[in-house]
């Protein structure tokens, strides 16, 4: 019956911050870093919260991002391209329909192939060397430096700013490091103000400026236009499913996520469908991002759980949730614990139908949220995302690494810095630079190419960086 609770608590939190413009799963995980004692005795509850959290806030930030033309997070981005167009045609129900059904039907085939079979993806830990994690901790850069943007050469300069950040502090001979005499960053600089100042405060002060007009939902034909958004879906059954695989893939390779799944798929979709227009509210626009949506969360647990390397920004801050409750994802300790993989699997599984099913049934109050204006509730989420970056001391230093965090979120958005690249940099400094150490110092060039994995993952990191190097006219995920 706990269990049941927390799940509910965390659909019902998840949702709410879904419903907020330009929040997303990222800032409504930050914000629950001042409550995570709640779980101190039981942290298999706060496994339970946090996946249903992330598999809720996914489902409902598509509300805003078609009935305001603002995406609930980054990945609901391309949903608004032709969403918000159909939903200011009178059909807004039709348009949340289709996309409720398209996210949650890929969110549960490829959340049961995700959480269900993890304990036996596990086991690839056991065949998993040092120069293996040093390659796959390469790929993770190769592939948030050149296709997450397609300004390359600044994303190499996100990883390497996001690298310095993350091993300011003491090094492995316990002597300060790039701290400027500066006694509190001795331990480093902490995370929470770092994700806060990249992704929360912009996106959240960019909700202000992308006010536009609101689609309210018909309700003298509510019933048909849900029956009609669900039907339109099992019409066009191939291109939901591809946008599903295309976001189960996206997922899958470290340290993308994010809004880039989702573009792709809605390329597809248009490239599917060469003698249709988009962009102006064609429903297939929705089926192709959407069927992405909720299958890159699913899949972006693999790499997270496995390796300890996020596969999305999002993941970058359950991580650190989970290690106040004292899981380290990436541990060979979490093959054998079977309740925190059913905890993980039965949460996400069941968040992602119950979601889904509460936003279809009941859009139209639901929806009434997201007309309650910004000024409203951003003052309340704002303080609580700067009162979970201010617990490291609680002291004015807390504040300057936090606005000085934000300066760098801000410029980065602005000049297309990209900001998962600059993340990701931050989060695998440490370990990049212990693999790194440890690989050449212990293997020589030769027993290097005798170890098969090791080769095909740098094969993938070549081929990447090729692709990443000739595309240079795709979308901007940043």
């Amino acid at each position: 019956m706990l269990e049941l609770i927390t799940l509910l608590s965390g659909i019902f939190y998840g949702l709410l911050v879904g419903l907020i413009p330009a929040a997303g799963a990222t800032t409504g995980l930050v914000a629950l870093f001042p409550f995570m004692d709640i779980f101190a005795n039981d942290p298999y509850l706060g496994v339970i919260f946090c996946v249903a959290v992330v598999a809720a806030s996914t489902t409902g930030d598509t509300f805003t991002s078609v009935l305001l033309g603002i995406p609930g997070a980054n990945s609901a981005a391309a949903t608004m391209v032709d969403g918000f167009p159909v939903a200011l045609q009178g059909r807004a129900t039709y348009a949340l329909s289709t996309a409720f059904t398209c996210s949650t039907i890929n969110g549960l085939i490829w959340g049961s192939l995700t959480f269900l079979l993890l304990p036996f993806y596990a086991r690839i830990i056991l065949i998993i060397g040092i120069p293996e994690l040093f390659a796959f901790t390469l790929l993770a850069f190769a592939t948030v430096g050149f296709i997450s943007s397609k300004h390359w050469a600044r994303s190499i300069i996100a990883i390497c700013i996001g690298v310095f950040l993350g091993l300011i502090g003491y090094n492995e001979n316990a002597t300060p490091r790039w701290t400027l005499g500066w006694d509190y960053l001795l331990d480093g600089v902490q995370l929470i103000p770092v994700v806060v100042g990249l992704f929360a405060i912009p996106e959240m002060l960019d909700g202000f400026k992308r006010r536009k007009s609101t689609a309210r939902i018909e309700s003298k034909d509510h019933k048909s236009q849900t029956i009609d958004g669900i039907k339109i879906v099992f019409k066009n059954w191939k291109l939901a499913l591809t946008g599903g695989v295309i976001g189960s893939l996206i997922g899958v390779l470290p340290g993308l996520g994010g809004a880039i799944a989702d573009w792709l798929a809605y390329g597809h979709a248009v490239a599917a469908n060469p003698q249709e227009n988009f962009g102006n509210g064609n429903i297939k626009g929705v089926i192709g991002c959407e069927g992405a949506n909720n299958a890159q969360k699913a899949s972006s647990f693999i790499p997270t759980v496995l390796f300890g390397i996020p596969g999305a920004p999002f993941a970058a801050v359950l991580m650190s949730l989970f290690m106040y409750l004292n899981i380290e994802l990436g541990s060979i300790e979490l093959i054998n614990d079977a309740k925190f993989f059913n905890s993980m699997s039965f949460s996400f599984i069941v968040s992602t139908a119950l979601t889904g099913i509460v936003c279809l049934v009941l859009s139209k109050y639901v929806a009434l949220i997201t007309y309650v204006p910004y000024k409203y509730y951003f003052p309340i989420l704002f303080s609580i995302i700067v009162w979970a970056s201010v617990q490291y001391t609680g002291g004015w230093e807390d504040f300057v690494i936090l606005i000085l965090m934000g300066i760098v979120g801000l410029l980065a958005k602005k000049f297309k810095f990209s900001r998962p690249s600059l993340l990701i940099g931050f989060i695998l400094a440490d370990r990049i630079e212990k693999l790194s150490w440890q690989t050449f110092k212990i293997y020589d060039w030769e027993a290097l190419l005798m170890r098969p994995i090791f080769l095909i993952i740098c094969l993938l990191i070549v081929i990447i960086i090729v692709l990443g190097l000739k595309n240079s006219n795709r979308i901007d995920f940043n």
